[in-house]
């Protein structure tokens, strides 16, 4: 880049850091590959059926799919866009969660897994109203941190 750094450009080099580390994380779903193979998995594991973890791998890819969607908006600051891709991730997508796979999830996992999708929804009518670059930023905090809780807590068992 050559040129003074503006607003645009520190959110457009904020919002590809982030989505690199989003990368990372997905990365490491699965085996941990910043621990050595000889350290114990500690995370609670969740058994379920090949299509219900299938099910729940799809979410979280659509969680994705979502935070790159904002990122690639936020660093164009184009709010509509934001507002849209947060929605596809907000409490809508619980509609379709069948009752019988939440009762074999954790409780924390399922408190979790509802406040994401209600950050996602917080973040899509922030950024409807009049919403910010910075602000998405900011929301995405939380959403991530949510993210990274989740899969340092729980993996799904084979």
């Amino acid at each position: 880049m050559t040129g003074p750094v503006t607003g645009a450009r520190r959110s457009a080099v904020t919002a590809t850091a982030m989505l690199i580390l989003c990368s990372a994380l997905l990365g490491a779903c699965g085996v941990p590959r910043y621990v050595p193979v000889s350290a114990p998995d500690t995370r609670t594991r969740i058994f379920l059926s090949r299509k219900e973890s299938e099910d729940l791998r799809r979410g979280m890819r659509s969680y994705l799919e979502s935070i790159q969607g904002i990122v690639d908006a936020a660093g164009e600051n184009d709010m509509a866009r934001v507002a849209k891709r947060a929605e596809a991730s907000g409490m809508g997508m619980v509609a379709d969660v069948s009752p019988a796979i939440i009762t074999r999830l954790p409780p924390q996992f399922i408190v979790l897994s509802i406040d994401t999708h209600h950050k996602f929804e917080q973040l899509a009518v922030e950024a409807a109203r009049n919403g910010s670059s910075g602000r998405t930023m900011d929301r995405l905090r939380g959403i991530l941190a949510n993210c990274t809780t989740c899969h340092s807590a729980y993996r799904l068992a084979p």
